[in-house]
C-alpha cells in the first residue's frame, strides 16, 4: 500500500503531536485535539495527513489569510515529514492538496514561511516550486 493523503481527524492528534516535536514544537496530545477540532470547525483552515497504512507519517495546515496591503492568500501553516519518510514526494504531495483548498477559494497566492536554520526546508521548498521573496524577523508579545 502507497502514501495516501486525507484530512485530519481528531483521532490522528498523538501521531501529529510526535511530528511537531520533530521540528522542537512540544504540545499535548490532548491540545492538538483541541486545535484539529477547531481547523476542522473552521471555514478558513484545513488540515491533511500522509498515512502508509493506518500510520500518520506527515501533516499539512493550510489557512486563508486577509491582508489590507497586499490582498487575501493563503498560507502553509505548518508541514512535517516523519523524518523516516523523507525525500519520498509525501512533502509535495501535501503542497499540492493545499494548493488545490487555495484554488477552490479563487486565491492564486501560496505562501510558505520558514525558520531561517531549515536549510533543507529551503531547499525543499525551492525545489517544489516556490520562490523566496522576502527575509523576515518574528516578534511575540504574551498578552
Amino acid at each position: 500500500m502507497g502514501i495516501v493523503t486525507r484530512n485530519i481527524a481528531e483521532g490522528d492528534a498523538a501521531a501529529v503531536a510526535g511530528l511537531s516535536a520533530q521540528l522542537g514544537y512540544v504540545i499535548s496530545a490532548a491540545d492538538t485535539a483541541r486545535q484539529i477540532t477547531l481547523m476542522n470547525a473552521s471555514a478558513n483552515d484545513d488540515a491533511y495527513v500522509a498515512v502508509d497504512g493506518d500510520v500518520v507519517v506527515a501533516w499539512l495546515h493550510v489557512f486563508y489569510a486577509l491582508r489590507l496591503e497586499s490582498g487575501s492568500f493563503c498560507e502553509v501553516g505548518g508541514l512535517v515529514v516523519d523524518e523516516q519518510y523523507r525525500g519520498r514526494g509525501i512533502g509535495k504531495l501535501l503542497l499540492a492538496r493545499a494548493a488545490e483548498w487555495c484554488n477552490a477559494r479563487e486565491c492564486n497566492r501560496l505562501v510558505v514561511r520558514s525558520n531561517a536554520k531549515r536549510k533543507e526546508a529551503h531547499a525543499f521548498y525551492k525545489g517544489a516550486g516556490y520562490e523566496e521573496v522576502k527575509e523576515q524577523k518574528v516578534f511575540k508579545l504574551r498578552v
